[in-house]
């Protein structure tokens, strides 16, 4: 304690330390007037001061002592509020949206439950042939989509499976993925949701589960797909059929359709598969459809997967930079060099990039050999018969309806909080309803690709939103995005409900990662890594290149993507070709084909623009047969240079 010195001059005020034993390097003095008066005290000397300066003092030290005062309640406050437990999510379904969106909840610190009505984990992808309710595969199914564009963006699949998986290699690389990162122990199986609804606090999610109990969340991620109820359209005449009508929601396998005639409504992508099996056992499969489709192929040029190729980033620039027109004529092209749409009869009235690609290998060839007969649209029904418009009539015992599927979430109160109507549905970039940001939905999108890594996107965006990381717009910009998403859509597409939900793989991807933070460097790795620029450029645009930087980014996200090429071939390389005298392709003899061939699209056009300009140039005077000498030399060097353009581009893989 400090008290005031004895006989001090009134007009200095002089502190002396008590006497206690003074700290150690602690050192006092006091003014000279007063030094002699204190000779001998066993302190050290004490400086004396005005009274105005210790007042001066004291108010800064009461100054200092609130702000550490205020600074250790504000630590305080910190960690007790970083005590607290964590957003608590419910997750519903565990099939390959539902997966992403335990791991990417996780990885953000949120407190996760995750529920699935079924005995495991899988979703569509889950074969189970007497399985009723929701959906499953066929027991033939084989994805669409090659395993690396399909893949999880820091889990690539074994670089043995091949390049389009059967479903069982779909289910189990789930499953190993759900292993990898420990989540199987936050998914209940076998508990089925019968409603969710808003507290009455409105701050929390009442989750009512089959069993009868009630579980309180902050968060609620729906991850139930949308082909999960059949869409049963009406016909005129029906109930005059005598024979068995079915969906392919029910279809598992070619058992009881052997020979049996068959006819199929639809011509998307179920419809096709199921023919494409029954031609081999049936008696006849007809398939009914109203528009026809553009089919398209697995394998592309070289016979390398075809989103290898068609999923770049050069190809969307060159998309959307050229005519829509010209893209879609260099596309159609393309497709009736391998099936002629025409001649067969399944040419739709709309060009090729206004709907959703239907997938197949083998039409072509059980149409050439009449295994398959492709007609017009259900005119009526008779007892044993299908007519058609035209009034043709085709046999039938079976009859498949591949109409597609509705989407809903009926154990969802109040159901007008995500609002549908005709398939179109009001959720900001297809994930949160502007309504409510504390639900978010996964994984009900259409892309042309696949939807697992989509899903995985959506699920880090949702992640990043529950945490507080990423902060949403306001609800008038959310329902001006879902707005003009619609209207580019309806400008796009021709008008069907399978079109309400379409997404394209590359911009759609970016534009959720530019939300986060986690967007591919592109315009960054021109001057910096070249090497990479052309992968991410002009290289398949892989999951992986979403893992390169921002939030969540992988150490071997890089690798992965060089090494795309080798694991796509890998599978295909089981026998070694000894006829083969050359010597084998590198990386680098793959960029010289590539810049080869441009340097032929140049010398073509350069050709055509010189004979234009000889023939126009040609004086009046000139003789006919030195004009026809000059298109002929021009119509045999341009012909040439397009025979080697065209066999080069057939015959090499650039990706």
């Amino acid at each position: 304690m400090l008290k005031p010195l004895k006989n001090a001059n009134p007009e200095h005020t002089c502190i002396l330390p008590s006497r206690q034993p003074s700290k150690r390097g602690q050192r006092f003095d006091c003014c000279a007037q007063n030094r002699e008066d204190h000779v001998g005290h066993p302190s050290f000397w004490v400086k004396t001061r005005s009274i105005a300066h210790f007042q001066s003092l004291t108010l800064r030290r009461g100054w200092r002592w609130s702000v550490t005062l205020v600074k250790s309640l504000c630590e305080f406050m910190f960690d007790q509020s970083s005590k607290m437990p964590p957003p608590r999510v419910c997750i519903i379904g565990a099939g390959a949206s539902g997966l992403p969106a335990i791991k990417s909840c996780i990885e953000s610190g949120l407190e996760v439950v995750c529920y699935e009505r079924t005995s495991d984990l899988g979703g569509l992808w889950n074969y189970r042939p007497d399985q009723k309710v929701g959906g499953t595969v066929m027991a033939s199914t084989v994805v669409n989509t090659s395993k690396e564009m399909m893949a999880y963006s820091d889990y690539p699949p074994p670089e043995t499976l091949p390049n389009f998986m059967h479903h069982s290699y779909v289910l189990q690389y789930m499953k190993d993925y759900a292993e990898a990162f420990d989540l199987l122990k936050y998914i209940q199986f076998n508990t089925e949701v019968k409603k969710i609804k808003k507290s009455d606090d409105d701050q929390h999610w009442e989750v009512n589960l089959h069993n009868g109990k009630t579980e309180i969340f902050d968060k609620v991620i729906l991850a139930t797909g949308h082909h999960a109820e059949p869409a049963y359209p009406s016909f005129r005449g029906l109930d005059n059929f005598k024979g068995r009508v079915t969906h392919a929601h029910d279809y598992r396998n070619f058992k009881g359709y052997e020979g049996k005639n068959v006819v199929l409504v639809g011509f998307g992508n179920s419809a096709i598969d199921i023919a494409v099996e029954l031609a081999k056992i049936a008696k006849s499969v007809t398939i009914s459809t109203r528009r026809g489709s553009w089919i398209f192929n697995r394998c592309a040029q070289g016979g390398m997967p075809y989103d290898i190729i068609f999923h770049t980033r050069m190809y969307y620039w060159i998309r959307n930079t050229l005519p829509k027109g010209v893209v879609n004529d260099f596309m159609e092209h393309r497709l009736q060099q391998r099936l002629d749409h025409d001649v067969y009869g399944i040419r739709p009235p709309h060009r090729f990039f206004e709907q959703h690609p239907t997938v197949n290998d083998v039409l072509a060839n059980l149409l050439c050999c009449g295994q398959i007969v492709v007609t017009e649209d259900v005119e009526t029904f008779e007892e044993k018969s299908v007519i058609v418009k035209g009034g043709r009539s085709f046999p039938c015992d079976e009859l498949i309806l591949c109409t597609g599927y509705t989407f809903g979430f009926p154990f969802l109160e109040p159901q007008n909080l995500i609002p549908i109507k005709d398939h179109a549905v009001d959720l900001y970039k297809f994930v949160f309803p502007p309504s409510d940001p504390s639900l978010a939905v996964i994984g009900l999108i259409q892309p042309i690709g696949s939807v697992a890594p989509i899903s995985e996107m959506q699920s880090r965006w949702v992640a990043a939103v529950f945490t507080g990381a990423v902060t949403l717009p306001d609800a008038i910009s959310m329902h001006e995005d879902i707005a003009s998403k619609r209207s580019a859509m309806q400008q796009r597409y021709f008008s069907s409900t399978k079109h309400t939900l379409q997404v394209d793989f590359v911009p759609y991807m970016d534009e959720l990662a530019s939300i986060i933070g986690c967007r591919p460097p592109v315009e960054e790795s021109l001057f910096s890594d070249f090497r990479l620029f052309l992968r991410l450029f002009v290289g398949a645009n892989v999951p992986y290149v979403y893992r390169l930087t921002g939030p969540g980014s992988w150490s071997g996200a890089k690798d992965a993507i060089f090494d795309v090429p080798r694991r796509v071939k890998l599978p295909l390389k089981n026998r070694e070709c000894r006829t083969r005298k050359h010597k084998k392709r590198g990386t680098l003899d793959e960029y010289f084909r590539y810049g080869a061939l441009k340097v032929l699209a140049i010398i073509s056009t350069f050709l055509i623009l010189t004979g234009l300009f000889a023939v126009y140039m040609t004086p009046p005077g000139t003789s006919v047969l030195t004009v026809m000498a000059y298109l002929l030399s021009f119509s045999f060097c341009f012909s040439f240079v397009l025979l080697w353009f065209d066999l080069q581009y057939d015959m090499s893989t650039i990706f």
